[in-house]
């Protein structure tokens, strides 16, 4: 049996038997926040491929291996949270069962929903990290519980808390609502397809790695506002593919 305690950074025995993983006061708490709407189905094995490397990467990553994890996906359908707050050495890869996409894209109640499950998995803990990534394909059109305004607040009180927030979308026109809700304009960026879905994954990778690894209260806040570099972003966007294609000039 496994008791998780969020202060200590040592793991202890009390000789019953019983493990006691003690986690740092400065673990990072990442949630993932993917949609799942009806038309995520064509980028389907590209999503759920870049989840579980996402996840078998931070397992090898010196700075998030001893990270803790969190997956939300949404629809109309539902909200669901996949994996809350495990510690990252434990959680399983994400299955076809667990991800099936259809419905709308109730985007405001998701990541309001993420943003609750973070403020739980880090709790009065001020030195935790906390960082919530989201990807969609889609604009927001069937929230219930949120509404754009409520999501702004949000985001702009855990910003001011050192929280790394990024937006990614499929297309420039999807991406630009991170921006409108106030994730910082450098954590924000466009994405093109499944094969930029599954670029994500290295690139949002970096960035939460050194986030996770970062000193002090300036270092987070500068690691948490760092954003994308060009070359990041163009790997999001296949730009040297395209070239190569003919596509761009």
């Amino acid at each position: 049996m496994l008791r998780i305690a969020r202060s200590l950074p040592e793991e202890l025995g009390d000789g019953s038997g019983v493990t006691t993983l003690m986690l740092k006061t400065d673990t990072m708490h990442l949630v993932l926040v993917l949609d799942r709407s009806g038309s995520m189905q064509k980028v389907h094995g590209d999503a759920l491929g870049a989840v579980n490397s996402y996840i078998e990467a931070a397992k090898k990553d010196a700075a998030l291996k001893s990270s803790c994890f969190s997956l939300i996906t949404f629809s109309s359908e539902s909200v669901d949270t996949i994996r809350r707050d495990l510690p990252i050495e434990e959680v399983k890869p994400v299955t076809v069962e667990e991800y099936r996409c259809s419905g709308w894209t109730p985007l405001y109640d998701a990541i309001g929903r993420g943003i609750e499950l973070l403020d739980e998995a880090v709790g009065p803990n001020k030195h935790a990290k906390a960082a919530l990534v989201i990807m969609t394909d889609g604009q927001e059109n069937s929230s219930l519980e949120f509404n754009h305004d409520g999501i702004n607040a949000m985001i702009e009180a855990r910003k001011e808390q050192g929280w790394m927030l990024v937006f990614l979308g499929d297309g420039l026109n999807v991406a630009k609502q991170g921006a409108a809700l106030g994730t910082t304009a450098a954590n924000v960026a466009s994405y093109l397809g499944g094969v930029g879905l599954r670029a994500a994954v290295g690139v949002v990778g970096q960035s939460l790695s050194s986030y996770a690894s970062s000193k002090g209260w300036a270092g987070r806040l500068a690691t948490a506002n760092k954003g994308f570099t060009a070359e990041q972003r163009d790997e999001l966007t296949r730009k040297e593919e395209k070239k190569a294609e003919g596509q761009l000039e």
